[in-house]
């Protein structure tokens, strides 16, 4: 027998029903954890909302143009095959390709390959050379780690590599607070180039290679790529664009005032709207989830950023094209100086980005941290002639790490999710993840193992496909 065709009520009915059951979730933030997720989301068969405070996707990840300036805030690299890519056609090709030149300023003042490159440290003295690596071998067979930060580059490190190199410098700058008080996990998180430059195997090598006078080389040089030349939103936007046309709504410019769980879901407050959702994913800082369902702080602490917007006559030819400031003074730790990313901008001047990493409670003063910097390159004699052409500010841009906070952070997780809030991305599982694939497969992982449709659909969502 023929199958019988619906009729056009009867099809109208259908959808209805299919819509009805329709699992709705509201994505707060639209960052890449939260573009991410829509993405995920959308092809697993959801309807997805996503609410975010600003105008535009992306973040702390922000473009600003400024005269003949296009400045940036966050991180404006990409692995030639990251993930970010697969989130609209035509991504990658938008995103020249380059060759990253990383410096630092080391204690003397002078400009090194970042991170430490061991056969440095074989320019040292020959007597500080042997005390040195006589503390490491000892520290790695003796030591014994704390929790702290301080003691587990000690450990790995020895007193003097830990001090000399200007590693304590770098690391009390970012946080602010001594390293005794920064818990180990930042080692291994934030300081994986570390981890990685010190295994024995690598200083062996690099040692072996100085002696010969060949170049050391820790392996093929991975190829770049970097946001597009107009600036973060031709990406973004294009990301946005396309979740769209697949069905995502955006509601933008709204705050989040409360999150309030029922038994058939969510009702979201922003500032603009009262939303509901069968689920919620939360990308955006977790003491703001938390505040948004209990009425209270999480006890987690963050260190908000201040990025100074600078031009200047002449910039150290050596500088490379990132500079870390591992100096003893200086309150800037990284500077991006995008003159030598994309040539022929600037109208003849060098601009970059310098970054400030600000304490808990700290009225940002970017007028002060300019003349900070101003004082620190033209007292080394690395730049001339510079001008402060603006700045901005992210708040809670990294997580602070003190002793024990992992551990508390795992209890406002474990207080969160039992809501029902699904938490992803480096904001909402406080954690940093220093790449956008590392958050893309974070967010999928995550995905993944939640059922919000069918008990499949998650499962065929894979991280390399997201």
């Amino acid at each position: 027998m023929a199958a019988v065709e619906p009729s056009e009520p009867e099809r109208s009915e259908l959808a209805e029903k299919d819509q009805a059951i329709r699992t709705h979730v509201i994505v707060l933030g639209a960052g890449i954890a939260g573009l991410a997720s829509a993405d995920i989301l959308l092809r697993a068969g959801c309807d997805v909302t996503v609410v975010d405070r600003d105008a535009l996707c992306g973040g702390a990840h922000r473009s600003h143009e400024i005269g003949p300036y296009t400045f940036d805030v966050g991180s404006i690299f990409y692995e030639d095959g990251a993930q970010i890519f697969n989130l609209a056609p035509g991504l990658r090709d938008q995103c020249p390709s380059i060759k990253r030149i990383q410096r630092r300023i080391d204690p003397s003042g002078k400009l090194l390959k970042y991170p430490i490159e061991p056969r440095d440290l074989l320019r040292w003295p020959k007597s500080i050379v042997a005390r040195a690596f006589a503390q490491m071998m000892l520290s790695r067979l003796r030591g014994k780690r704390d929790g702290s930060l301080e003691t587990a580059c000690k450990t790995r490190l020895g007193e003097t590599i830990a001090t000399r190199t200007g590693l304590m410098d770098y690391i009390t700058r970012f946080h602010h607070v001594p390293p005794a008080e920064i818990d180990e996990s930042f080692f291994f998180h934030r300081m994986a180039f570390i981890e990685r430059a010190t295994r024995l195997n690598v200083m062996a090598q690099s040692g072996w290679r100085a002696l010969r006078r060949k170049p050391f080389n820790l392996g093929a040089a991975k190829s770049l790529r970097i946001r597009p030349a107009e600036g973060f939103q031709a990406l973004f936007g294009a990301i946005r664009q396309d979740l769209e046309a697949r069905g995502a709504t955006f509601a933008m410019q709204e705050s989040l005032q409360r999150i309030v769980p029922h038994g058939q879901g969510f009702e979201v407050v922003t500032s603009a709207h009262v939303h509901h959702a069968d689920a919620v994913v939360c990308t955006i800082p977790l003491d703001t989830a938390h505040r948004a369902l209990f009425g209270q702080p999480s006890g987690l602490k963050s260190l908000d950023i201040l990025t100074l917007f600078v031009s200047a006559a002449t910039v150290d030819e050596n500088a490379g094209n990132v500079l870390f400031n591992f100096h003893p003074e200086g309150r800037w730790k990284r500077a991006t100086l995008y003159s030598r990313l994309y040539p022929g901008l600037g109208a003849g001047r060098e601009f970059f980005s310098a970054e400030v990493t600000l304490p808990p409670g700290y009225a940002p003063d970017p007028d002060a941290a300019f003349q900070d910097i101003v004082r620190h390159l033209t007292g080394l004699g690395m730049a001339t002639d510079l001008r402060l052409e603006g700045h901005a500010i992210v708040d809670a841009g990294y997580p602070l790490y003190t002793v024990g906070a992992p551990d508390v952070a795992e209890a406002v997780q474990n207080r969160v999710t039992a809501t029902g809030v699904i938490l992803a991305g480096r904001q909402g599982k406080f954690d940093y993840l220093p790449t956008s694939t590392g958050v893309i497969r974070q967010v999928a992982a995550t995905l993944n193992a939640v059922e919000l449709t069918s008990p499949d659909r998650f499962g065929k969502v894979t991280a390399s496909a997201a």
